[in-house]
């Protein structure tokens, strides 16, 4: 999957500049092309091209030796399940509540990595997405989620999604920062000395 150009990182990090102008709550934006490798998906692909490949072997000619069948098994199995592990296949291949899982285990993970659990307003935010999944996720700390709400956050990510399928993912992003801006404004709106906790700056991993 293609990562973003110069020209959409950096028009992704003016908006969150410009937003984090607005507010005293502090937020970081990561893209992610996979949130993580789905070996189960991958494994169960291989396992099922290998069982065709047997028993195309099998129909084309019954009298081919079982070294030849074994050898078609294996290759097609190889094949399948590295190019499942490579590239987005294998998540595209996971059942849509594994995806959310890894997604919002690496939002988790990237929350604390980031600092984003030590504010002193407890007012941090991570907006992730992750693009083989085709997942979202908005991990808040408590003082903003109590605010603002699980049904808040689920608007927003519905939003993204929406515009994602329509347009490019750069652009949805855009949208989808601004959208997050007024909801942190409207809670933790700016103050005159507006210390910066975190870099302003888009994450791609």
């Amino acid at each position: 999957m293609a990562r973003l150009s110069d020209s959409e990182r950096q028009a992704i990090e003016a908006t969150i500049r410009a937003v984090e102008r607005t507010t005293t709550a502090e937020f970081v934006a990561v893209v992610a092309q996979r949130a993580d490798r789905h070996h189960a998906a991958s494994l169960t692909a291989g396992l099922v091209a290998a069982l065709l490949a047997g028993i195309a072997v099998a129909w084309l000619d019954p009298w081919d030796p079982i070294p030849v069948a074994l050898a078609a098994e294996c290759f097609a199995f190889a094949l399948v399940y590295t190019v499942c592990e490579l590239t987005p296949l294998g998540a595209r291949l996971a059942p849509r509540p594994m995806r959310r899982l890894k997604v919002r285990r690496l939002g988790r993970l990237l929350f604390l990595d980031r600092g984003l659990c030590q504010l002193p307003g407890r007012n941090g935010v991570l907006l992730l997405v992750a693009l083989a999944e085709h997942q979202v996720e908005i991990i808040a700390d408590q003082g903003i989620d109590e605010l603002a709400g699980t049904a808040e956050w689920q608007r927003i990510v519905d939003g993204f999604t929406a515009r994602a399928r329509r347009g490019p993912v750069a652009v949805a992003l855009e949208t989808t920062l601004s959208e997050l801006g007024i909801v942190l404004a409207r809670h933790f709106p700016a103050e005159p000395e507006n210390v910066n906790h975190v870099p302003d700056r888009l994450i791609e991993l």
